[in-house]
């Protein structure tokens, strides 16, 4: 699975940045200014500002929108199931418990690959062969599960880069908050990148 989520991003980020520096200099020119009385510097300056938080609203949604055409592009909506699904999921879980603690990663695998698209599943399958199999379940099990285990990552990431969308790009914020804000929005933007990669179709 290919995204290119960080570069959209980075793209709104810039395009914002500029969009503002033009308020920003005209804000700072009549900080400066000593020719106008105070009151009258103070209606110019607030004029630029409420021109910048538009921006910074506009801008926060289109960072909105990009976030979740991209997950929507890499995770999907769930799938149909289809009308025997459950006994397909028991009969699975059968083979399981035959195999019990001899079961082997390819066996695993080929018992639950009409389930690899379905993470809900793959993770109820996931403690089941915890507890038929010893030792750690990640190193022997990766072909298995490990879709499963890159979808939650991705999902993870998705959360924490939905919940600061919404105001990342915010001109009159604290500097240091919106540093940190910022550095976490984009680590998990690479987690993503990075992710999404190891992703087969």
């Amino acid at each position: 699975m290919k995204t290119e989520i960080k570069s959209k991003v980075q793209k709104i980020i810039e395009a914002h940045k500029a969009a503002n520096s033009g308020y920003v200099a005209e804000i700072e020119k009549w900080e400066k200014d000593t020719m106008y009385s105070d009151s009258y510097k103070k209606e110019m300056i607030k004029g630029f500002e409420q021109k910048i938080q538009e921006n910074d609203a506009s801008f926060n949604e289109q960072l909105k929108q990009v976030v979740q055409e991209e997950k929507a592009a890499l995770i999907g909506a769930p799938k149909d199931k289809p009308a025997d699904y459950q006994m397909q999921i028991a009969n699975a879980l059968e083979f399981i418990k035959l195999a019990g603690k001899n079961l082997t990663d390819d066996q695993a695998y080929g018992i639950l690959k009409p389930f690899q698209g379905d993470v809900e599943t793959m993770s109820l399958f996931q403690s089941v062969v915890g507890n038929y199999v010893e030792g750690g379940l990640d190193s022997r099990f990766t072909k298995t599960f490990e879709k499963t285990n890159n979808i939650i990552a991705l999902e993870n990431n998705f959360s924490t880069i939905e919940s600061l969308s919404g105001n990342l790009l915010n001109s009159t914020g604290n500097n240091f908050e919106l540093g940190i804000k910022s550095g976490i929005f984009m680590g998990n933007v690479d987690a993503i990148e990075k992710i999404s990669s190891s992703i087969e179709e």
